[in-house]
C-alpha cells in the first residue's frame, strides 16, 4: 500500500489539489496530520477511491476528526497525531514513548512544519513538514510511504 502524507496545509488547498491529481492513481490512502485537515476532507467526493484519513491539529477548531488515530495496516500499526499535545517542538521523546505504549511500528506527526524521518528506537518517526507554511528555509514538503512487510518512506519537496 502506498500513502501520501501531508500536514499543516493552512488553507493551501491549491497545492494539495495538485498533489492529489499527481498521485491519485499511485497511492491508495492520503493522511493529513492536522492544522486545516479539512483541506483534505473537502476532496473526498472528487477522489472516492482514495481512503482519506485526518487528525485534528491545534488550528482545527471545527473538524470531525480525532486528535489522534491508530491505523492498522497488517502487519503494521501506525500512530497518527498532530504532535502539539506531545511536545514535539521540544523533542520527540514523549510522542515516541506514547506511540511505543500503543504498540505502534511507526508514528506520523506534524506541528513543527519541519520535515523529518528517523528511527526512534524501533519506531519510524515521520513528519512530512508543511505544505502551506514551511519553516526554516524549507520548501513545501510532504511524504510518500510504502507499507509492505516493512515501512519505508521519503520526504518529498515541491
Amino acid at each position: 500500500m502506498k500513502i501520501l502524507v501531508a500536514s499543516d496545509t493552512h488553507k493551501d488547498t491549491a497545492t494539495l489539489a495538485t498533489l492529489l491529481e499527481q498521485y491519485s492513481n499511485q497511492v491508495q490512502m492520503v493522511c493529513h496530520l492536522g492544522d486545516h485537515a479539512d483541506d483534505l476532507l473537502c476532496f473526498q467526493a472528487k477522489y472516492p477511491a482514495l481512503t482519506m484519513v485526518a487528525v485534528a491539529g491545534n488550528c482545527d477548531s471545527v473538524l470531525s476528526a480525532d486528535a489522534e488515530r491508530m491505523l492498522v495496516l497488517p502487519p503494521h500499526r501506525i500512530f497518527l497525531a498532530h504532535g502539539h499535545n506531545h511536545g514535539v517542538k521540544m523533542n520527540l521523546d514523549r510522542l515516541a514513548y506514547y506511540a511505543r505504549e500503543k504498540d505502534a511500528h511507526a508514528c506520523f506527526f506534524g506541528h513543527t512544519h519541519m520535515p523529518a524521518m528517523l528511527w526512534y528506537g524501533s519506531i519510524l518517526m515521520l513528519n512530512p513538514g508543511s505544505l502551506g507554511a514551511p519553516r526554516a528555509g524549507n520548501k513545501p514538503s510532504y511524504a510518500l510511504v510504502e507499507i509492505s512487510d516493512t515501512i519505508t518512506g521519503e520526504v518529498m519537496y515541491l
